[in-house]
């Protein structure tokens, strides 16, 4: 996305279309005959994702220590 890059925004649209519409007739899915995934185990998967990068957050986040606070007003001024 840095210096109109377009790679990053692609994968994210080409990601959500295969999520949106399945993996479609040509995959390896269908190839090897694998059924969906039942609900039940989606639903908990699409959960755990999220909470486990928020938590992954929480654990790993400090405040910034005095000098770089200082560091921080001083730019800001």
């Amino acid at each position: 996305m840095q210096n109109d890059g377009y790679e990053y925004p692609m994968v994210l649209v080409v990601s959500a279309a295969l999520a949106l519409t399945g993996p479609g007739r040509w995959s390896l899915d269908q190839a090897l005959g694998a059924t969906p995934w039942p609900l039940w185990v989606v639903l908990p998967a699409i959960v755990v994702g999220p909470v486990s990068g928020l938590l992954t957050r929480v654990v790993l986040h400090r405040p910034p220590a005095a000098t770089e606070r200082k560091q921080y007003a001083q730019a800001a001024e």
